[in-house]
Order: structure tokens, then C-alpha cells, then sequence
């Protein structure tokens, strides 16, 4: 007997930090922590800062959407930049959810780094886990993706148009190769950048303490002139976690009062 096709599922309503979007994915549990402010209140309230009608957005790992989202229902217009396929479907579906914000995100199924070429990529437990990464590239499951270099996003986001830029990335490990050559393409309109630091993954992955230290050096001497404030703590500030960046102040580390 041909069974009827199931139904598509039906957009849920979300709040994420008293912002209302529609969701169609398979990850209630995720949005159910989002909504009770359990995931990454520094994130949502750094954005709510830095976004607004008239910002362009770069969201470098865009995962679902719950950074896009938020963004573009504040008015910016978003490139979201997703390199994990599942990931990717759960992206667009929920755009095509929230058909009022729909025209003001761009989807880009790049992976952000320094070279052109193919990037193998890999998912840490599942695809469209939030945590694949170029560290996972070995593992199954992996997939080769084009790569979008920092001039390639820049033209990208010029396209969106010319207000303050604010740019987020969260690409679990990817992080220290790509920051310095991006800050390098920056526009002088570029006036705050989000970055998740993952030293954790890194010293999964078998890099050295002694490394990695030179690798968060060297991407805090890319953000001379850029004012650092750490929103997440893995220890110390030379370690790292979610940083918040702007432009044309004294650098300084500071700890948040809340943990990721």
C-alpha cells in the first residue's frame, strides 16, 4: 500500500533575545535553550549592538541560522557563510520560514579561509552538528568544499551595501588561520568583529599548549588598533573564547561575568 508523503513540517515561533523568527528544523532542543537564554547570551547581546537597519552582517559559520536570523529580524542585511551540507538545508529552510527576512540574507556554501581551493571538512559527531571544521577533515563522514578567501567575502559583502560592517565568525578551530588575512581585507567600515576562539578543539586535535598560545598571539597582534573584550572565558585571556572587537581603541583583555 503507497503510503500518503508526510507532511512538511510547520514553522515554530522562536524568541531569541525578545526577537521573534520562525524555525523549521530538527533541533528543538537547540532552540528551546536559545529562547531560555541559555545559549550564548553575549553573542545575541553583542549583535543586538552591532546590527540594526542599515549594518551589513558577515556570519562566518552561520550553522541554522540563529545568528543570520536574530540579525536580519534587527534590519541588517547578512551574508551567511555555511560550509557543513546538512547544515546548510536546515539554513535555507529556515530562511525560506521567515519570508519577511528572507530578502535580506544571502547564503554563501563556502568555507571561509585564507587560500583558495578545497577544503576538507569534516563533522565532529554528525553532520550539521554546529561543530564541523577543517580539524575534522580526517575523520568520516568528511567533504571537500570550496573555499571563499577574505577578498572573496569582501566582494560579497560589498554587494549588500556600504553601512557598517559587522562581521561573526564561530568555525570551531578554523579561526586562527583565517582571522589575521581577514582583518587584513577589511574595510574601514568594518566596525566590530565577533570571533569564538576553540583552543579546546585544538588541543583535542593533539596541537601543543606552546602552539597554540603562538596562534592566539598572532591573531591579537592582527587586532592592534581594535579594542578585544573577552565575553567567554577557557581560562585565561591568552587562551581565549568569544571576543568582541572594535575598531580605533586601545586593546585590553577583560573577563565577562557570565560563562559561555
Amino acid at each position: 500500500m503507497t503510503q500518503p508523503p508526510s507532511a512538511a513540517p510547520q514553522p515554530r515561533p522562536v524568541r531569541l533575545a525578545g526577537v521573534a523568527i520562525h524555525v523549521v528544523d530538527d533541533k528543538p532542543t537547540f532552540w528551546a535553550r536559545a529562547e531560555a537564554g541559555d545559549w550564548e547570551p553575549e553573542t545575541l547581546d553583542a549583535l543586538a549592538a552591532a546590527t540594526g537597519p542599515g549594518v551589513v552582517m558577515l556570519d562566518i559559520g552561520a550553522w541554522v541560522g540563529p545568528t543570520a536570523l536574530f540579525a536580519a529580524a534587527r534590519g541588517a542585511r547578512v551574508l551567511a557563510v555555511e560550509a557543513d551540507p546538512a547544515a546548510l538545508r536546515e539554513l535555507n529552510a529556515n530562511i525560506a520560514a521567515n519570508p519577511a527576512l528572507a530578502p535580506r540574507i544571502s547564503v554563501l556554501a563556502r568555507a571561509a579561509a585564507p587560500e583558495p581551493g578545497q577544503i576538507r571538512m569534516g563533522p565532529a559527531r554528525k553532520p550539521g552538528d554546529s561543530m564541523s571544521s577543517i580539524i575534522h577533515g580526517g575523520r568520516d563522514g568528511a567533504w571537500d568544499v570550496e573555499a571563499a578567501t577574505p577578498a572573496a567575502l569582501m566582494t560579497a559583502v560589498a554587494a549588500l551595501g556600504d553601512g557598517p560592517l559587522t562581521v561573526k565568525i564561530d568555525i570551531e578551530g578554523g579561526e586562527y588561520a583565517l582571522l589575521p588575512p581577514l582583518v587584513a581585507a577589511l574595510p574601514d567600515r568594518a566596525t566590530t568583529l565577533l570571533c569564538a576562539f576553540h583552543p579546546r578543539i585544538l588541543a583535542a586535535a593533539g596541537v601543543d599548549t606552546d602552539t597554540i598560545a603562538a596562534l592566539t598571539a598572532g591573531c591579537l597582534q592582527a587586532l592592534q588598533g581594535w579594542f578585544v573584550q573577552v565575553l567567554g572565558e577557557e581560562g585565561a585571556c591568552e587562551a581565549l573564547s568569544t571576543v568582541l572587537t572594535a575598531r580605533n581603541t586601545t586593546i585590553a583583555c577583560s573577563r565577562a561575568d557570565r560563562r559561555r
